[in-house]
């Protein structure tokens, strides 16, 4: 296959500013809050109240109608949902998606349409019968999530295949004037187990189709169709899902990269090497419905480290996914104000800068358990694919008993960190200790349960204060040996830290326990935080 070619103006569209890019379920929306309005206009621009704030970074709204098998919207090709709903809208004539893009456009925003790749057919909760997955069976394969026989996977070795996902993705861009395509690859394997990266040329060839028939649009509407591709989080998280990423660079077949999904530890440092001289753009993504374990809805502070660490390792803004779009929505409250603060935050360095922030070890799995991902206290590497796993994760990880041997965690820090800048520097330590769950209750210390784990809770620090362990537990950052921690609310806790141990970027952190015997089970590192607080100015 050849490089495609790219005018000017194509290029001059992708390098638009995007500091904050939303992806929004909006098929979701539609069904928990139009039932507040009686007036559809208004119901419209209430999906907008998130973006509209003073000193929104918002740039780019990337709108998800559906799971990819059957539309809002009245099609050629494909079943419309089977909702009350949305069958009204489409016997009134109101186009749904055509009303929300070009409210989009009104506020002088970017609008991209999202298709999730391969999900299956659950767009408005119960499972949909797809007329094309009945009638091809021989199409598409099972993974564990799959709940019927007709709810499975398209197998994209298939031509057949690629010309069935084709034909619908063009009838949208044909019909609606969107800014571009994302390509959810998070939402669905494209290849059955085993079979990904010896079949990656055939996913290549596909995305080259795609961006060949974008093209013909583009020509044919006289201004440029992007295309943006959501992939793993690291370029080996690609390789397993069969996503030849280095082949869609050279040959220029995506506009922008967003990267990663329940994980907030993306490597876009080894993107920005791959993409290095391209005008490719990379955003990588929070997700606060698919998040990390035991860090769902985590809070202001930990978007800003995150962030920062991004821009760190040369981020060209982020995205957020699955946050709190508009009144009515779950998550509202504290979470609601946090989802507004990285709005009006979290699109530049230069507007984190002296902002308090938490950078975090994180930990496997999290968001929907063991039906897609394992559990972190139960964990099976995941076969069927990469993406949505988390599966480079670090915690929680055992401590060795003999104090001779660390267990090594890796600790990135987006900023240098200027002790006359700062107000506090904290280092927390989550530990789970078996041996402990045997001791009377009046002998353990507090026991935490880790928030919002995503699957059921469990007591993780319980150990007798008689073993005085805060004084064992020895922890060193960059191989310099911290003072001993206390003891508070179940956590370790070092405050007398100097800020010169701790580079800007990656930390080694090694941690040992002494004067435990090897006939004990091991402790386990369930978290570990940096809380980062800057003085007032």
């Amino acid at each position: 296959m050849n490089k495609i070619t790219l005018t000017d103006e194509h290029i001059a569209a992708a390098e638009r500013q995007r500091r904050i890019v939303v992806n929004f379920d909006v098929s979701c929306a539609t069904n928990t809050c139009s039932q507040n309005y009686d007036d559809f206009d208004a119901f419209a621009e209430s999906l907008f109240t998130f973006t509209d704030a003073d000193g929104s970074q918002i740039d780019s709204l990337w709108w998800s109608w559906s799971e990819g098998n059957q539309v809002p919207y009245k099609s050629e090709f494909l079943p419309l949902f089977d909702d009350p709903l949305y069958r009204q809208w489409v016997a009134d004539g109101i186009d749904i998606v055509g009303i929300i893009l070009q409210a989009t456009h009104k506020r002088g925003k970017e609008s991209f349409y999202v298709h999730r790749i391969n999900s299956l057919d659950n767009d408005l909760g119960p499972f949909a019968v797809i007329p094309m997955k009945v009638e091809h069976p021989e199409w598409q394969f099972r993974v564990p999530w799959s709940t019927h026989e007709h709810n499975c996977c398209w197998n994209f070795t298939l031509t057949e295949v690629h010309d069935y996902v084709l034909r619908n993705l063009k009838e949208v861009a044909e019909r609606w004037s969107f800014d571009g395509i994302e390509i959810d690859f998070a939402r669905g394997a494209v290849f059955p187990p085993n079979q990904g990266w010896v079949n990656r040329d055939r996913l290549t060839t596909f995305m080259h189709r795609l961006r060949q028939c974008l093209q013909e649009i583009a020509a044919a509407r006289g201004r440029p169709f992007l295309l943006a591709a959501r992939v793993p989080d690291s370029i080996m998280g690609c390789h397993f899902d069969g996503l030849d990423v280095e082949t869609w660079v050279r040959e220029q077949l995506v506009d922008m990269f967003t990267i990663g999904v329940r994980t907030l530890d993306s490597d876009v440092f080894a993107f920005r090497r791959l993409t290095s001289g391209t005008h490719i753009k990379l955003y990588p993504a929070v997700d606060e419905h698919h998040a990390s374990d035991g860090y769902k809805q985590p809070g202001i502070e930990l978007f800003r480290g995150t962030a920062a660490n991004w821009y760190a390792q040369g981020a060209d803004g982020v995205q957020a996914f699955n946050f709190t779009y508009a009144p009515g929505q779950p998550f509202v409250g504290e979470v609601w104000q946090s989802h507004r603060q990285f709005y009006l935050e979290c699109g530049s360095p230069e507007t984190l800068a002296g902002r308090d922030r938490t950078f975090i070890v994180e930990r496997r799995g999290g968001g929907h358990g063991p039906s897609v991902v394992p559990n972190a206290d139960d964990w099976s590497t995941p076969r069927y694919y990469y993406n949505n796993s988390n599966m480079l994760a670090t915690l929680p990880a055992p401590i060795d008993n003999d104090g001779r041997t660390d267990t090594l965690l890796v600790l990135n820090v987006a900023d240098p960190l200027e002790p006359g800048q700062l107000e506090a520097l904290e280092l927390r330590l989550l530990l789970s200790d078996p041996a402990a769950a045997e001791l009377p209750d009046d002998q353990r210390l507090t026991t935490v349960t880790i928030a919002t784990i995503g699957h059921a809770g469990k007591g993780l620090l319980s150990i007798p204060p008689a073993t005085g362990i805060e004084s064992h537990i020895e922890m060193r950052i960059n191989n310099i040996l911290l003072a001993s921690p206390i003891e508070e609310n179940g956590w370790l806790v070092y405050r007398q830290i100097p800020p010169a141990v701790f580079a800007a970027g990656e930390n080694l952190i090694g941690v040992c326990a002494a004067a435990r015997t090897t006939e004990q089970e091991a402790m386990q590192i369930e978290k570990l935080e940096l809380h980062v607080r800057y003085r007032a100015e």
